[in-house]
């Protein structure tokens, strides 16, 4: 048996297993109101859509609510209950799934004007009251024969004139399946006759045929709530999803409409400004992605379940939780001669000079004398000396200029610079620094599938480690080394995939070096002036933005900006008091480029600077560096 490493096996190719992976945290994002109306549901690859959409199929729905299968998930079955999905061990829920993937737009190119329509309707059309009947065989586990226990309470007027298709679920079932088979035959062949076709087929009236309380079993309403998805919606032609999107508020079905989408499918501009919905017809837009980042918490609760509940998948005796896979420490034996001479130097420096000998002689004192600190905590303490001359020689901040700094007010100086100052002794001293769980998560940049990947390639070296160690479990937990060589190699290999992905890859590269250069600037001040020590993205004005975002001058820059977000080489932030849009690194990309996780720092940039971004290799810096301390909120120059 061939082993397959289940970090790398996505939720959805195991069917049999989906309760017992699934992390039902993502359900949260999903309100009552979402089973009425319409709801656009975006992300970046890997986000989560596939699995949150399978998650309301009708199949694991009615595998939840069975009292067998109650336990394998039980805050998945409490979710679904508070949502009124699931009640008294019955799925009130009907869900159909469509996917947009299909080659549609090939009815684009065959036909004309309205014909190209009503074509497209009627496949549509076939398809969803397939994918309904089949939702409702899921429901009560039936076979084909047992569609005739499905009628209709009231047919839609535009129905009546072939009322004898639609007596029950099995002549609708019929009327689909034969109507969908001829209208695939007569697309892939040759035929130049015309094709008839229904009236019912002007618009998307099936629907409304499955209003909750239109659908009869046994002569009775069993179902409270119907939802219908139409994912890949970024597939379709322009043309085509304007013609769904208008028959659906149209028809004002009383139904749940989701349109799931890639946000590299949809248009630069939509992405960029990402204004959410569209009318008051609409739901607010759910973009995943940037759902977590305001509940990081519950994001990082979510992907530790995650991982924990894919090392019990892998069933390996010595591993009970993800945790047993990774060091949170890191042992500094290797590294003591390097850190030593760090402080030896930094040392050096200030007793030459009477003024910062005496400035600091309390500290100096209690780093000579103290023989319980580490040499990375004391190399700490030496770089926030540095940390603070190097803000005051700049006047950016000044701290008892003139006066002894007493040994109390430096811890408390410490405290608050600690992140910074232990991130400039790492990177100077190559000390492992992205190891342990924390960073981990973080590194996840709010992507799932990002997570599984660093994730799984940890279990897969763990795995590796424990094969003749003999149930030693300590001696397969991979050391901070490990971990950081393991990141890299990731790093490299998702640098190296981007070429395969855009034509304009040179460009976006291009762009995102800059980026990385200027937080490169930022960390060798060596200030700590930015969360972290470094800022790790750009900001440009809202308004400046979206007044441009049409501007053929720009329209590069806005292609640029469009695949980065989409494709989550930046992760888009909205000020709401400030109006600025701020674009992060994916962390990833922060490791690729020697800076920190942290969020906070930004450059502010205006637009024609980000087109010279785009544009030249090297961007020319003015000398002005913008910074936020303490917060991503309280920027300041």
């Amino acid at each position: 048996m061939v082993w397959k490493n289940p970090f790398l096996v996505k939720n959805t190719e195991q069917q049999s297993d989906f309760l017992a992976l699934f992390e039902s945290t993502v359900l949260q994002m999903i309100e009552e109101k979402n089973f009425s109306g319409v709801s656009y549901v975006s992300s970046t690859p890997g986000a989560g859509k596939t699995s949150l959409f399978r998650a309301f199929s009708n199949e694991i729905l009615s595998r939840a609510a069975s009292k067998e299968q109650k336990d394998d998930n039980k805050e998945y079955f409490d979710y679904m209950k508070r949502l009124g999905v699931i009640h008294n061990d019955k799925t009130l829920l009907l869900s159909g799934y469509l996917s947009c993937a299909r080659n549609y737009s090939i009815i684009e190119e065959m036909f004309q004007n309205g014909r190209r329509k009503q074509v497209f309707f009627a496949l549509l059309n076939y398809r969803i009251a397939i994918s309904f009947m089949r939702g409702i065989e899921k429901v009560f586990d039936w076979s084909l024969e047992d569609y005739e226990k499905v009628s209709f309470l009231n047919l839609p007027e535009e129905m009546e004139a072939e009322s004898e298709y639609f007596e029950n679920g099995r002549t609708l079932y019929d009327w689909a399946c034969n109507g969908e088979r001829e209208l695939c035959k007569y697309l892939d062949s040759d035929r130049v006759e015309s094709i008839t076709l229904s009236f019912i087929n002007t618009t998307l009236i099936i629907l409304k045929l499955f209003e909750p309380n239109n659908i009869l079993i046994n002569n009775e309403q069993y179902f409270e709530k119907t939802l219908m998805i139409f994912d890949d919606f970024h597939k379709l032609a322009t043309s085509q999803r304007q013609y769904v999107s208008e028959a659906v508020l149209t028809l004002k079905a009383n139904i749940g409409v989701w349109f799931g989408q890639r946000l590299e499918g949809v248009e630069n501009a939509q992405v960029i400004s990402m204004d959410g919905s569209l009318d008051r017809d609409y739901n607010l837009n759910i973009v995943i992605d940037n759902y977590w980042s305001d509940k990081n918490g519950s994001f990082y609760s979510m992907i530790n379940k995650i991982a924990d509940r894919r090392v019990k998948d892998a069933q390996m005796s010595m591993l009970t939780n993800f945790s047993d896979c990774i060091s949170e420490e890191i042992d500094l034996k290797p590294y003591n001669k390097t850190l030593k001479k760090f402080c030896a130097d930094i040392n050096s420096f200030l007793v030459k000079n009477y003024e910062t000998q005496q400035k600091y002689s309390e500290v100096l004192t209690y780093l000579k004398e103290n023989e319980t600190m580490t040499a990375l905590d004391k190399a700490i303490w030496y770089e926030s000396i540095m940390i603070m001359e190097r803000r005051e020689q700049s006047g950016q901040l000044s701290f008892f200029l003139g006066e002894v700094k007493s040994l109390e007010s430096f811890k408390d100086f410490v405290s608050k610079n600690e992140k910074g100052a232990r991130f400039y002794v790492c990177h100077k001293c190559k000390v492992p620094f992205y190891y342990g769980m924390n960073n981990l998560q973080i590194l996840s940049s709010y992507n799932v599938q990002q997570f599984l990947v660093f994730a799984g390639a940890y279990f897969d070296s763990c795995r590796i480690k424990s094969l003749g160690n003999y149930g030693r479990r300590k001696s397969i937990t991979l050391t901070a080394e490990e971990q950081t060589e393991t990141i890299h190699n990731i790093v490299k290999q998702r640098w190296d995939d981007m070429d395969f992905r855009y034509s304009n890859i040179d460009t976006i590269k291009r762009f995102l070096n800059n980026i990385g250069k200027l937080g490169q600037s930022a960390r060798d001040l060596g200030k700590n002036s930015y969360e972290g020590g470094a800022y790790t993205g750009i900001a440009i004005g809202g308004i400046e933005l979206k007044q441009n975002i049409n501007n053929p001058e720009y329209q590069l820059l806005i292609d640029v900006l469009g695949a980065c977000i989409s494709s989550r080489y930046l992760e888009r932030r909205e000020g709401k008091k400030s109006g600025e849009i701020t674009l992060y690194l994916n962390r990833w990309l922060c490791v690729y480029y020697g800076l920190p996780l942290a969020y906070g720092g930004y450059k502010r940039c205006n637009i024609s600077k980000l087109l010279k971004m785009c544009q030249q290799t090297d961007i020319i810096e003015d000398g002005q560096l913008e910074f936020t301390l303490g917060g991503k909120d309280n920027a300041f120059i």
